[in-house]
């Protein structure tokens, strides 16, 4: 019998995944905003739809960022756990 050898790559893979997302869609549009660089414009695609202005146009981005740490950290617990 072959017992199958989980070494947890697959998860690691999945929490640098959310981790890429979180810095893609949450960092840089916060950095876009704050210092006004056109070069960032894809990070913000995703909230070009809402026409949010002013300080509300932060909070997309501060929820993608807020959801990839958590899911991340819940990811990194089950994996130590486990």
């Amino acid at each position: 019998m072959t017992e199958s050898q989980d070494t947890g790559a697959r998860s690691r893979l999945v929490i640098n995944l959310v981790g890429v997302v979180g810095i893609l869609f949450g960092v840089l549009p916060i950095v876009r905003y704050l210092l006004d660089l056109s070069y960032f414009e894809l990070t913000t695609a995703p909230y070009g739809w809402l026409e949010l202005e002013g300080a509300m146009r932060f909070l997309p981005p501060a929820m993608v960022l807020v959801g990839c740490i958590v899911l991340a950290y819940v990811l990194e617990q089950r994996l130590s756990r486990d």
